[in-house]
């Protein structure tokens, strides 16, 4: 609805009346009087943020140097307690590596970076996890240097969740062992407790066991004498028949838990859970299964935890208490059992001992039996209070801290802090009679319309604040505003717990010193605040400005300014007083501009000549404003003044040129051998003007430079390819040529080329190398030595050879021999014959193997202890050389028949001899008959011409090797060549 306030303004000119008509709807219904928004409490509160950053989802208190330690995204930063002053920054990003193997398994590029999961403490040095491009990464560092040299990396796994939106929690114990409950795979599906120390091996409870972890969510941890517990939700295994359904839990362990032997290696043996019970109850109860947050409070050994029903159930949520005792005498209790999975869970009762830490040095097998067997106990734990201390619908609690207070008459007051999915935090203080909750205020964490939310929430009492980890920033609320009571009634009847009337301050304050029993501090007995007590009305905020109607006597504007406030901080209540003042503040309210009247003429520009005269006048009677139109039309006004005298022709004075300063020197013109520099000067100060003269001088100015002389440089062009340039029968000969020349220059660009050098080489016909015509003496070289020869006896010693040749290279022309030997000689089966008596004969050489090599085999003669009658191999193996092959196949041949006797040996001989004088008296007598027979047949038969030597050619040796390589060197088989080609000319003569 609109709202039409008339009021009256006045100014130096006129009054007028004006009529606002706002665009701004009242606030309908019942306005919660206890709510505190975000404007409220911009005065008290603490804000940190950074461009860039986000995800503020771990806070550490270090009280000892009055900071705070906080983790997020890519960043850690050390902050001061008090004005969240930031104090050291370390950028932690992800591995570039790590973020490109992060998108091809397919994460987004916001889940691909280090988001912060852990941080804890342990003396003087922090340890902190990241997800690291779900490759988690972590790192020891100094609590006061954040950014020091002394910082220590470590693999994150099996320490740290991989996903950034893994529920989980660590904590490090006094003696320095780290606990975590997370899932530590990718994927999410192994939840886990893990346990790593640097003196025993790492524990954790057992995989992929529904009986241990189902699916858990972890939500806090805290070490308690000889214990660490864990709360988490997960799904309830012995509800799985009936159906899916979250429970809440708590878990222990014992610290000195060393794990099993052989059955529960590096598994836990003291692994306990329990469920907690928050319900209404009745023959129905009503469950509040799924824990959220837990508060620990050390000194009185109770736990407040915050509750919801699921998300597909009805919206609800809930806190209960419970304290150490209801939890001890749950896993003091029976436990629960499933012998077989489609059998039903019963009650069964064993010894507690094992899992009350009482270990002994010999581990007890039937203790390892019950760890294995049972994880679960019977009796759930119990809160403090039959109904949950405060439960609501269209609610879910996310969050709580608690504080206990001391007041006038009570030492220890709890009150609660608990924040909700919608960003409200509720100021709770719980009676310590009745236990009963009374809600004293409510707090509006953002500003409307906001979309950041909440990651964690802290309570320091040292600075009695509450710190505050969003997604955006990191912020400070003071736990108390005792300051906005301000009167003594009021201030009595908040019930704060935090606040009294102080008498020499006359004003509402904390108790001073900490000390509520100062005489002068006065406080009420806390009880829930009244609701009938008279309460007056308060101006809430100023809100924005906003455009509003402006009408009335002599307007000269449409638009205004305003701003609204309501009577709502809190509004009047129980015949409370109204609030007095104004609702709404008007301002700004848009004026046209009009025209001043024009000033006089002025004078004549110039007294002779045609002239201007000028007269103005200026946008201010009224000057616009707030958006008022300006003024229309030219605020200038110009004439000709035609009455003055003709001006006389002006004559100007000849002006002469001056040189200007000389310009510094020029870089030399040569670096080196003499050289120019030069200098320059403008006749331009003044130029000369009006038949002036010209400036006298030159304009240029010259000096020698580098007059040292220059060194002596050298200048080679590159050798060019080699060309042929003269044919012979037997080869051609190759040049190649290049120029150098020599001068004392500043450059090389200088010299000119002048001298000619030249190479020259012989190649022969169809062969790759050529010789250099001036250098044909090469001196010969080894080649590499060949491999042993067989021995030339199997036992009783034997001897092996290996050769070399003079071939690499031959030696050329006036080359020198290789030195040394040729062969070298050495000892072989020395062993005595005697020891191979037992030794039946070699069997016939195989055929060649893939490998071309030859086997052979022989078995000893006796089979009852071959190793004392039989001594060496069984086997040979050789390599394929045909000449050996055919040897051995007619030896073996001849061996098969009757073997080679002496008498053979003889024989042979003598029939060679006399075979070998039989043919040789037939060939004397032939050769004879053909010297004396004078007279010679003509051959029937043409001859065909053969060619000497189709390999290598006669002119072709004289003019290769006549000259420059001896006889005697010359290759074997190319010798062998042209001593045939030269019988077969003969022969062919002799034909003809």
């Amino acid at each position: 609805m609109e709202l039409k306030l008339k009021c009256v303004s006045s100014s130096v000119l006129r009054t007028f009346y004006c009529v606002l008509l706002l665009s701004v709807p009242l606030i309908k219904g019942f306005t919660d009087t206890k709510l505190l928004t975000r404007d409220d409490l911009k005065s008290s509160i603490d804000v940190f943020t950074q461009v860039n950053v986000k995800a503020f989802g771990q806070l550490l208190f270090d009280i000892q140097r009055y900071q705070l330690i906080v983790g997020a995204r890519n960043y850690l930063f050390r902050l001061s307690l008090e004005g969240l002053k930031k104090l050291e920054e370390a950028h932690w990003p992800a591995d570039p590596e790590n973020i490109h193997t992060c998108g091809l398994k397919g994460k987004s590029e916001e889940d691909c970076m280090n988001y912060i999961k852990v941080l804890v403490s342990h003396g003087n040095r922090i340890f902190s996890c990241g997800t690291n491009a779900f490759l988690p990464e972590c790192s020891w560092r100094d609590i006061d240097s954040l950014k020091s040299r002394n910082v220590e990396w470590e693999s994150g796994e099996a320490k740290c969740p991989y996903s950034p939106y893994t529920n989980s929690t660590a904590l490090m114990t006094s003696q320095g062992d780290y606990y975590v409950g997370s899932t530590i795979d990718f994927s999410g599906q192994d939840p886990v407790i893990f346990k790593i120390t640097a003196k025993q091996p790492t524990l954790r409870t057992v995989q992929y066991d529904p009986k241990w972890l189902s699916d858990a969510n972890f939500v806090a941890s805290y070490e308690i004498d000889n214990f660490t517990y864990y709360f988490f939700r997960e799904a309830a295994v012995e509800y799985i028949n009936c159906g899916k359904v979250i429970y809440s839990r708590v878990a222990r362990i014992c610290k000195n838990d060393q794990g099993g032997q052989y059955l529960l290696k590096d598994k836990f043996t003291t692994f306990l859970k329990a469920r907690l019970n928050c319900s209404i109850p009745g023959n129905y109860p009503f469950y509040f299964n799924e824990i959220q947050s837990v508060h620990y409070i050390e000194r009185e050994e109770i736990f407040y935890a915050t509750f919801t029903t699921p998300v597909n159930s009805i919206y609800g949520t809930a806190i209960c208490a419970y304290n150490m005792t209801a939890i001890k005498n749950s896993f003091n209790g029976a436990f629960k059992y499933q012998e077989k999975p489609n059998y039903a869970w019963e009650r069964q009762t064993t010894q507690h001992k094992h899992f009350q830490c009482e270990m002994s040095n010999k581990k007890n097998d039937e203790h390892i039996l019950d760890s294995e067997k049972y994880q679960l106990m019977n009796d759930a734990v119990q809160p403090m209070t039959s109904l949950p201390i405060i439960h609501l619908q269209l609610e879910r609690f996310s969050h709580i801290a608690v504080d206990t207070v001391q007041t006038k008459q009570h030492d220890s007051i709890h009150v609660l802090f608990v924040a909700s999915v919608e960003n409200i935090i509720r100021k709770l203080v719980i009676l310590p009679g009745s236990k009963e909750a009374c809600l004293i205020e409510k707090i509006q964490v953002f500003p409307e319309a906001s979309t950041d939310t909440m990651k964690v929430m802290k309570l320091l009492k040292d600075t009695n604040s509450l710190y505050i980890g969003t997604e955006l920033s990191v912020l400070r609320i003071p736990v108390h505003r005792c300051d906005r009571k301000h009167s003594k009634n009021e201030c009595l009847a908040s019930m704060d717990p935090y606040c009294g009337w102080d008498e020499n301050k006359i004003a509402c304050t904390v108790a001073p010193h900490r000390n509520p029993q100062s005489k002068y501090w006065h406080q009420d007995r806390i009880v829930c605040p009244k609701t009938d007590t008279p309460v007056n009305g308060e101006w809430g905020s100023w809100s924005g400005w906003f455009e509003c109607s402006q009408v009335g006597y002599d307007a000269l504007g449409d638009r205004c300014l305003c701003q609204k406030r309501f009577c709502d901080n809190p509004a009047p209540a129980n015949g409370g007083k109204d609030c007095e003042g104004n609702s709404v503040h008007v301002s700004n309210c848009t004026r046209d501009g009009q025209w001043t009247d024009w000033s006089p003429w002025s004078s004549c520009s110039q007294t002779c000549g045609l002239g201007m005269k000028t007269r103005r006048r200026i946008c201010g009677n009224p000057a616009p404003a707030f958006g008022g139109k300006i003024c229309i039309g030219p605020e200038k006004d110009e004439i000709f003044c035609t009455a003055n005298p003709p001006c006389p022709a002006a004559t100007a004075s000849p002006i002469d040129g001056h040189w200007s300063e000389w310009s510094t020197w020029e870089e030399c013109s040569a670096p080196c051998g003499g050289g120019i520099q030069v200098r320059r000067r403008r006749c331009n100060s003044p130029p000369p003007q009006h038949g002036g003269k010209e400036c006298i001088g030159c304009n240029q100015d010259y000096k020698f430079c580098n007059i040292n002389p220059c060194p002596e440089v050298k200048k080679s062009t590159p050798w060019t390819p080699y060309h042929r340039v003269n044919h012979t029968k037997d080869g051609y000969f190759e040049q190649r040529l290049r120029f150098t020349c020599r001068a004392n220059v500043p450059d090389e660009s200088m010299l000119r080329i002048g001298h000619m050098r030249k190479e020259e080489r012989f190649c022969r016909e169809g062969s790759r190398n050529c010789l250099d015509s001036a250098f044909m003496s090469i001196d010969g070289g080894w080649s590499a030595w060949s491999t042993w020869s067989y021995c030339s006896a199997s036992c009783g010693g034997g001897v092996q050879y290996r050769e070399r040749y003079c071939d690499s290279p031959k030696p050329v022309g006036g080359g020198m021999e290789c030195q040394g030997s040729a062969r070298v000689d050495r000892p072989c089966n020395i062993e005595s014959c005697h020891e191979v008596e037992g030794w039946e004969a070699w069997s016939v050489w195989s055929l060649c193997d893939e490998n071309q090599e030859q086997q052979r085999k022989r078995k000893c003669k006796i089979a009852t202890n071959p190793s004392a009658y039989c001594t060496g191999p069984t086997k040979e193996i050789r390599m394929c050389i045909p000449s050996q092959i055919e040897a051995s196949a007619n030896q073996d041949v001849r061996s098969k028949e009757d073997g080679i006797h002496a008498e053979h040996i003889a024989g042979g001989f003598v029939l060679g001899l006399f075979l070998g004088i039989g043919i040789s008296t037939l060939g004397c007598y032939i050769y004879m008959k053909r010297k004396h027979n004078t007279r010679h047949t003509r051959v029937a038969t043409q001859l065909i011409p053969v060619k000497p030597n189709t390999y290598v050619d006669g002119n072709e040796w004289k003019n290769n090797y006549s000259n420059s390589l001896s006889l005697h060197k010359m290759d074997h088989q190319k010798a062998t060549i042209k001593r045939n080609g030269s019988q077969r000319t003969h022969l062919q003569l002799e034909n003809l």
